[in-house]
């Protein structure tokens, strides 16, 4: 997933000036930024992934850390992706070269395995079942307390991005062969394929599974349905546009996504409208400033969102 980093240099570049806005809450999480970072779903913990090579577990209505996490006892690789339960009571966290479960209450580890060649991860609403990307032309979905696969999603390049819907019903998967697709996770079956004619750099469900997002580097963003053969709901009407977070409210009426140059936009799902636009305007001593928002969560009524940028910046805002 984050290694769409690279591209910063250059997209940045190609991010519109958008309107200053004043967040309600900043929060100094990393002082030398995260390669990685995933919030929960209701908004009371935050992992991020340190550039040091640790994980951390923070509480962020106290924002306080709870513990710290890490898959080797050194300061080598670092934590690239991670994804909290439905009820946030287990943390999955990736490495470029292991997946790591944890218990979200205490901490503890419950599961690890050597995995190479990660790129990004989603766990199901009950936390036992992992879809890992890789790049190895595949996704797999994972049963992560019998330890085995259940299901193998091919590509013919690697996998960069992957979600899951909260009601077990699909798995949408995204890649460098220019496709997201959409899988059913009763059976493995392969439902229907989108090409967006270039590398796919993010893909995501709405929690019920109606929606799939699906966004390419550098290029167009579009909101398909799941039913059927993915009928076009929408396109967001901005071109030239690289995604590396993402959310929907949970009425599937708005879209929140977060993109390179610390860049956070609110969407109409309908329409594909830009509702608003915003470059948070923080001076710090992580370098460099216009950070890639890492992730980011809207509250249960879409009232605020939360989000978290690759300088180790938090920050709630209040939604027009």
């Amino acid at each position: 997933m984050f290694s769409r980093l690279l591209l910063i240099g250059i997209v940045a570049l190609l991010v519109a000036c958008a309107e200053d806005k004043q967040a309600l809450n900043t929060w100094i999480h990393e002082d030398t930024g995260s390669y990685g970072a995933a919030v929960s779903p209701d908004g009371k913990y935050l992992l991020t992934g340190s550039i040091g090579g640790y994980g951390r577990v923070w509480d962020l209505a106290k924002n306080k850390v709870l513990y710290s996490v890490q898959h080797q006892d050194n300061n080598e690789g670092g934590i690239i992706a991670a994804a909290f339960s439905a009820r946030s009571e287990v943390l999955v966290t990736i490495e470029q070269q292991s997946i790591a479960r944890w218990s979200v209450k205490t901490g503890r580890l419950t599961g690890y395995w050597y995995w190479p060649d990660l790129t990004d991860v989603d766990i199901s609403a009950d936390g036992r079942y992992a879809l890992i990307g890789s790049k190895a032309n595949q996704a797999v979905y994972f049963d992560m307390v019998e330890g085995k696969m259940r299901y193998v999603f091919p590509h013919h390049e690697k996998v960069t991005s992957v979600s899951l819907s909260q009601d077990g019903r699909y798995a949408l998967t995204g890649s460098n062969d220019w496709h997201a697709s959409l899988w059913d996770l009763k059976t493995g079956e392969h439902l229907w394929a989108k090409n967006l004619k270039y590398k796919i750099s993010l893909v995501e469900l709405l929690d019920d599974g109606e929606f799939a997002l699906a966004n390419a580097f550098i290029g167009d963003s579009f909101i398909y349905s799941t039913r059927g053969k993915g009928r076009l709901v929408s396109r967001l009407d901005e071109v030239r546009m690289t995604l590396i977070s993402a959310d929907f409210s949970d009425d599937s009426r708005i879209l929140a996504t977060g993109g390179v140059a610390k860049s956070i936009a609110i969407w109409d799902v309908a329409s594909g409208a830009r509702k608003e636009t915003w470059k948070p305007a923080i001076k710090h001593k992580v370098q460099p400033d216009s950070a890639t928002i890492l992730d980011l969560k809207l509250d249960t009524n879409a009232k605020t969102l939360i989000s978290e940028s690759a300088n180790g910046i938090g920050q709630r805002w209040a939604l027009k």
